[in-house]
């Protein structure tokens, strides 16, 4: 990202080229910064209103934009004169404006949306204006991974010689991002960007800037709860465990990660070490695990209040050890990755919500010894047909099974005997084309087929009625097996 205030001696402008569009002449702007480049176009109104303001708030000369011409205005001979002309006024005008450029000329120039210090100012200008009414309604923000890195490096850079003070300072986002409790970032502001991990390979703009280079950290988020990421690499994010004394939640999105710990350990180069996490007396005591355990975890590895982890739209292939860094999680999504099985869940016993839908998983033998606690499990849309192993999950009361492979009634009977369990969703596996197919799930769960939601509804009457006729039926048949 360029900053003009740190590369003043190597920043040049020019024209290279005119465009033409609509029968309208555009004149192709290149400013670079440093390394940074990006391309402006502007039309000769364009800079004529800016020599009008540039005139009326620094006084200067008139006789430095080449003058209008009514005549002849679109031949090709003029048009190049013109270009160069504009190039020298614009080289001129950076000359005259070296220590500092005036917001105008700043902004016809775009240095607001690629300069660190002026697209800061008017961020500060939004802050200071409507900073307060964003807050009240929520305490949350959508920012560009420019805005992010900007405010990381402005904080390192000394005080620019800022005449545009008020509502330019940079305090005003200093202020506001203290007081954000959740922030989105995003590669650009676009939401559409947001859901294409590719995002962050395109230039931003028509600059050179790639949002996959831009490194920053959120010392200035002290109050933040909630960070959500979206397609941009975690490892972009320096020092993310200064976020851990007050950090709840991590949404990762869109991204290529195919580790837990590539979020969760990003700025960690130990990320493969054996973990042994503290207990919940050693974490309030700030102690590390017991001695006599040969690998313990330092108790600053540790993000005590995580309750909820979201990495959706990723490319994850195991849950590695990393997870167990979070010992308080309640909530964990992981949908739409390329997991085939699970574990390290055992040591989460506070983990009650769980989401692996959209996955690659076709076994699920013995999960309770992974999930002792769950309420909500979610394995829709995966490669499922046997359920055997969710048999024992005691404390389970919504259960998502849909767009499955199951096809045979009898499976049903593993989770009919869950004591706790309410919601069943089967749609889209083979059993559910059947026919009475609802009657005859409802009628596995025997005397608790009318407190049982199938596939979003309870059963109807009709339904009930027959399920309690083929709960019958089937009882006295498991009667009769062992006479025989």
């Amino acid at each position: 990202m360029a900053c003009y205030f740190r590369d003043t001696a190597n920043c040049e402008i020019t024209v290279p080229k005119l465009i033409e569009s609509a029968s309208v002449t555009y004149y192709d702007i290149k400013v670079r910064v440093g390394t940074v480049e990006w391309f402006v176009e502007r039309r000769y109104k364009d800079f004529d209103s800016l020599n009008e303001k540039l005139i009326e708030e620094t006084g200067i000369s008139k006789k430095l934009l080449p003058p209008k011409r009514i005549v002849g205005n679109k031949n090709p001979k003029f048009l190049e004169e013109r270009r160069k002309q504009l190039e020298q006024y614009l080289k001129e005008v950076l000359v005259f404006f070296r220590a500092q450029l005036p917001k105008v000329l700043a902004d016809f120039l775009e240095f607001n949306k690629y300069d660190i210090v002026y697209l800061l100012q008017d961020l500060s200008k939004l802050f200071s204006e409507s900073g307060e009414a964003l807050l009240s309604i929520k305490k949350e923000y959508h920012f560009s991974a420019l805005e992010v890195y900007a405010i990381s490096e402005r904080l390192h850079l000394p005080c620019p010689p800022e005449s545009n003070r008020g509502k330019y300072d940079f305090s005003h986002v200093l202020d506001f991002s203290t007081q954000l409790e959740a922030i989105q970032i995003m590669p650009v502001k676009d939401d559409a960007v947001g859901s294409d991990y590719n995002a962050v390979d395109v230039p931003i703009g028509r600059s050179n800037i790639i949002p996959k280079n831009l490194k920053f950290n959120l010392n200035a988020f002290r109050s933040l709860k909630c960070l959500k990421i979206y397609a941009l690499p975690s490892e972009n994010i320096i020092d993310i465990g200064l976020l851990k004394p007050s950090l709840e939640k991590i949404c990762v999105h869109n991204t290529t990660i195919t580790s837990i710990n590539q979020v969760l350990m990003c700025d960690n180069v130990h990320k493969n070490t054996t973990i042994d996490i503290p207990s919940s007396e050693d974490i309030k005591l700030n102690r590390s695990a017991s001695p006599a355990k040969s690998t313990p975890i330092a108790t600053n590895r540790i993000w005590r209040d995580i309750v909820e982890l979201d990495f959706t739209s990723n490319l994850l292939t195991h849950i590695d050890e990393s997870i167990r860094t979070t010992p308080q999680i309640k909530t964990l999504v992981l949908q739409q990755n390329r997991l085939r099985n699970i574990k390290n869940l055992s040591v989460l016993p506070h983990l009650q919500f769980l989401n692996l839908s959209i996955n690659l998983i076709t076994e699920v033998a013995d999960w309770h010894l992974e999930l002792g606690n769950l309420v909500t499990l979610n394995l829709a849309q995966n490669k499922i047909k046997n359920i055997k192993g969710l048999r024992k999950l005691l404390s389970l009361v919504n259960l998502d099974l849909s767009c499955n492979l199951i096809d045979e009634l009898e499976e049903v009977d593993h989770i009919a005997c869950l004591p706790l369990l309410e919601t069943l969703r089967l749609t889209g596996n083979p059993l559910a084309s059947s026919v009475d197919y609802r009657p005859r799930v409802l009628s596995r769960f025997h005397d608790r087929a009318s407190e049982i939601v199938l596939d979003s509804e309870k059963g109807t009457q009709q339904e009930l009625d027959t399920a309690l006729v083929l709960s019958a039926i089937l009882i006295s048949k498991l009667r009769q097996k062992p006479q025989q």
